[in-house]
């Protein structure tokens, strides 16, 4: 009787290798690479004529100097009204460093850049978050690198509404981070963001949580700075020079909902958009009920885990 639990998963598996052989992978052509800090590799490409995508989605990508076939799946940090595709990739495994490597221009010298393969785009729970009103976006680890794309792709379309409807009027990004550090690129598209977000119609918060797990007298230190500093430069922070704060510690995700709720009182329905740790999808979705008893609105979770 082992067959019969077997022939159903086995049948969806078969179907779904057939539906990825049959996808056209597209050979593409890399215009720029450079090395960025906390092992990060920024690669930009062509776009293909007629790729279109949705900002939150992602691709899979293979190189030929590694393995023409062997393709590893990375969310697009371009947006969709860029003529060129990006990706940031973080060496984690075997083959991120060597694409690290490879595309080093120390390693690269006079030589062109390797060919890169594209299969794509995928769909993901992120790319969603035009559907509503007021979407909540919480990213953490990795996580953040689908907001890059939807924070780029709002404020560039709320700039042309007048020709181009949009349904979705905020944007809150909560960003978790054990150090902003690790993050370095991100801090420079959200200080483009707030360059071009003129209206204010997104929201961004910062939380630091790595050599903050206790309250002690550095982490008072660092907050005594924070404040002083804002004050000083025009409402900037010390640490990542956005306008937006940076807090030493977790996210009250309850409060902050509820918040959210407060400054929004007509809507009915929040899109809420966490990517991440398991803890940390888990905790938005334990908000997002709790908010939802006490404001009578409903907070709808879309989530993914890295």
């Amino acid at each position: 009787m082992f067959w019969v639990y077997f022939i159903g998963p086995a049948i969806l598996f078969s179907i779904d290798k057939l539906v990825s052989l049959s996808r056209k992978r597209t050979e593409i052509s890399v215009i720029r690479a450079e090395k960025l800090p906390s092992d990060v590799t920024y690669i930009e490409f062509k776009r293909p004529q007629d790729f279109d995508y949705k900002s939150g989605q992602w691709v899979k990508i293979a190189c030929a100097s590694i393995s023409a076939g062997e393709f590893h799946p990375f969310t697009l940090t371009s947006a969709p009204y860029e003529d060129t595709l990006s990706v940031h990739i973080r060496a984690l495994g075997p083959w991120t460093w060597k694409m690290r490597g490879i595309f080093d221009p120390v390693n690269l010298k006079e030589e062109p850049y390797p060919k890169l393969y594209l299969d794509g785009p995928y769909g993901a729970g992120q790319q969603d978050w035009y559907r509503f009103d007021i979407s909540v976006l919480v990213g953490a680890g990795i996580g953040v690198t689908p907001y890059a794309s939807i924070l780029k792709d709002f404020v560039k379309m709320s700039a042309i509404k007048n020709t181009y409807k949009m349904k979705c009027q905020k944007l809150y990004f909560i960003w978790v981070t054990g150090s902003h550090r690790h993050f370095e690129w991100l801090i420079d598209i959200l200080q483009e963001v707030e360059r071009v977000d003129t209206k204010g119609l997104v929201e961004i918060e910062i939380f630091i949580t790595k050599f903050f797990q206790n309250y002690d007298l550095r982490t008072a230190m660092m907050f005594i700075c924070e404040e002083y500093f804002q004050k000083l430069s025009m409402g900037k922070s010390v640490f990542t020079g956005l306008k937006a704060k940076t807090h030493f510690g977790r996210p009250q995700l309850v409060e902050m909902m509820q918040h959210i709720h407060k400054c929004n009182p007509q809507v009915r329905n929040v899109g809420v958009f966490s990517c991440g740790p398991h803890g940390i999808t888990k905790s938005v979705e334990r908000a997002c009920n709790e908010a939802g008893k006490t404001t009578k609105a409903l907070f709808k979770h879309h989530y993914e885990n890295f």
